[in-house]
């Protein structure tokens, strides 16, 4: 991938400035370090949106206007395209001054506790919030703490959880060395965030219904760490001989396309990967159209995954289950490669989609740090330049969106909106069971081949305003 885009970026190197008949401005030289920064982050940045921006063309009058003194966070979310009536079309591109947090929240490698929640009103005047465990990672602090499923935290480090704190008390509590839980008995857990892998093959197992052998996945993210484990997993899936897939993506956000495709290869029939039929075609703005051509992928048996470790070479031969249909489980928290992943299997077999609106991320996008970038364009800068804004850019990265992904005949189902259910089901942690058990909700709903709302008698509404999942997770690793 880099040296593709690489080349792209030493051809198209563009000034904040608008210096385009000198080989670099060097204005720079009389700012202080701290607007120096500032200068080279709009660099970097006003670059990856010109030539890489999926709506580059869209936004041009914007790019036009760009001072090198920006505020280059808030000039990136100003320009996300918007439609003619100013409704946000792009809602995820986005600078951030931390790139190795962001890129944790895709590689699944990240300081954590290892648990899922949502977030519940706890009384009908809105005042308290409680706090209800969705799943927990295996051999994560707070599966050792016993946390599971349905769990309620009322209070966090001796504060109660309140409409007013909790966005703040949550993300700074939940990433400490030092975190006491109050669950809703007033019992207290103790446990503590620490550096981890969130496996997001989170449980699997075969549930026989009505004459039918089906293979069960709960899956939360598309790692590339996860495909190994993936592709043991169908092959265990395949030697019990499952006729139909529950794929239960109820919190995955997405992550890396490679990893869709991985898992696209053993769930597409086996005429179809004996054919490298197509699985996903990639739309590109007008620049990386006519460098890359027309983009797409097709279903095969054999991967090289590349991430900041070095190369794997992975295999799907054998993991094939060669079924005609599959449930997938979805909830407006499923989104990014969770989507993709589906539009690109519709064409060639049944899906049925339990559960909510997806979210509606219908577009993929590269993130790259602001030194990585500087290095592809390196040519374009005298040494002295380039030396600098690498020292100053240091951990300052960009999530932009390259690319609207599509099926085999160029149609993207879940745009804008995301996938519609077949049918509605609602997510229900208080229901009493864990995620597997076939009672549980929504997967009750998969195999009665039914619809179930939330439970009644509970006592809690669901916030509006969730704290979002990094649903902008998909990263275009092909090239």
């Amino acid at each position: 991938m880099e040296k593709r885009i690489a080349t792209i970026a030493a051809a198209i190197v563009l000034i904040v400035s608008g210096c385009s008949g000198e080989k670099e401005d060097k204005s720079w030289k009389n700012l202080s370090n701290e607007d120096r920064t500032t200068y080279f982050v709009n660099v970097f940045a006003y670059n990856m949106m010109k030539t890489y921006y999926l709506w580059n063309e869209e936004i041009e009058s914007g790019l036009a206007d760009w001072p090198p003194t920006a505020d280059t966070k808030q000039k990136v979310l100003d320009l996300r395209y918007k439609d003619a009536q100013g409704r946000s079309v792009d809602k995820w591109t986005q600078v951030t001054d931390d790139y190795n947090a962001f890129h944790g929240t895709v590689t699944g490698d990240t300081k954590s506790a290892g648990m899922d929640y949502t977030l519940y009103y706890a009384d009908e005047n809105k005042q308290h919030i409680v706090m209800v465990v969705t799943y927990t990672y295996p051999d994560s602090p707070a599966a050792a703490a016993g946390l599971v499923r349905g769990d309620k935290i009322v209070a966090m480090n001796g504060s109660l959880i309140t409409p007013d704190n909790y966005k703040t008390l949550l993300q700074d509590t939940m990433q400490s060395s030092n975190i006491t839980l109050t669950m809703d008995d007033n019992s207290e857990v103790s446990l503590s965030a620490v550096d981890m892998y969130l496996d997001p093959v989170n449980c699997y197992k075969i549930i026989e219904k009505d004459g039918i052998r089906y293979g069960y996945l709960h899956f939360t993210g598309f790692t590339l760490k996860a495909c190994e484990k993936l592709v043991d997993v169908f092959k265990f899936f395949k030697s019990e001989a499952v006729s139909e897939l529950i794929l239960d993506l109820r919190y995955n956000g997405g992550g890396y396309s490679l990893t869709a495709e991985v898992l696209a290869s053993m769930i597409v029939p086996q005429k179809e990967l004996n054919n490298s039929s197509v699985f996903q075609r990639e739309i590109y703005n007008s620049v990386l159209t006519e460098a890359w051509g027309v983009e797409q992928t097709v279903f095969k048996t054999d991967f090289t995954l590349q991430d900041d470790g070095g190369s794997i070479e992975i295999s799907t031969a054998g993991a094939n289950l060669d079924i005609n249909k599959m449930h997938v489980i979805m909830t407006g928290s499923s989104a990014s490669a969770s989507e993709s992943l589906v539009c690109g299997l519709l064409p060639y077999m049944d899906i049925d989609i339990v559960g909510q609106r997806s979210y509606g991320k219908f577009c993929g996008g590269f993130i790259v740090d602001a030194p990585t970038w500087f290095g592809w364009a390196k040519e374009s800068f005298s040494t002295e330049t380039y030396n600098t804004a690498i020292e100053l850019t240091d951990n300052w990265g960009i999530y932009v969106m390259v690319s609207r992904y599509a099926d085999k005949d160029g149609n993207t189902p879940c745009m804008p909106d995301g996938f519609e259910p077949d049918r509605e089901a609602i997510d229900d942690p208080l229901d009493g069971y864990q995620l597997g058990d076939e009672n549980e909700t929504m997967l009750s709903a998969v195999l009665n081949n039914t619809t179930k709302a939330l439970s009644k008698g509970v006592g809690l509404v669901m916030l509006e305003d969730q704290i979002p999942r990094p649903a902008v997770r998909i990263i275009n690793t092909k090239h």
